[in-house]
């Protein structure tokens, strides 16, 4: 068994002034007091990957930059705002967040990624209204070309038909109700 201690090795901040954001599939997060996030990840080909894809997307106003790496810690942008679950349980289904998660997606397809899944987990409203994504995994190598997993969520809390109702009148190529019976 590994020992996680070593993944600790050389970061350049003491945890105990950090605050625990939490633990995702890849590692733990901690908001530092300049207000940036390090991330510790289990595997060093994990924190590789997401570092490099988010090196890659530098620029797009939908992901957080990417500061510094080392073996098993990466530094990036905090990105505050609102989770989209929360969000849609307090504001519900608007034309203006179809229209953002339409940006969102036509900017995944601009920068490359044949992995168009967002995780609500992932996935922040800003105070602008805008979208932000964090935690991009297997962006250029898997082939999901729809958000799956967003849509499924959609579908649980009962918006997804209106969704798609939406996202057909603002852009009917998008078509994402093809995708709708996939969606359990």
């Amino acid at each position: 068994m590994k020992n996680l201690q070593d993944h600790y090795e050389g970061i350049p901040v003491d945890l105990r002034s950090c605050k625990y954001l939490g633990r995702g599939h890849s590692g733990q997060v901690y908001l530092m007091p300049d207000k940036k996030v390090l991330k510790v990840f289990n595997s060093s080909h994990s924190c590789k990957r997401e570092f490099d894809i988010l090196k890659s997307v530098e620029g797009s106003p939908h992901f957080p930059k990417a500061y510094e790496m080392d073996k098993y810690y990466m530094i990036r942008e905090y990105v505050g705002g609102t989770n989209v679950k929360d969000y849609l349980i307090k504001h519900g289904l608007s034309r203006s967040f179809v229209i953002r998660v339409i940006e969102l997606i036509d900017d995944m397809k601009k920068l490359g990624f044949t992995k168009l899944e967002m995780r609500f987990p992932h996935l922040f409203v800003q105070k602008d209204g805008s979208l932000m994504l964090i935690d991009p995994r297997k962006s250029y190598v898997q082939d999901i070309p729809y958000p799956k997993s967003f849509l499924r969520k959609l579908k649980k809390m009962g918006l997804l038909q209106e969704f798609i109702k939406i996202l057909n009148e603002e852009r009917p190529d998008m078509d994402f109700g093809v995708y709708s019976h996939k969606v359990i």
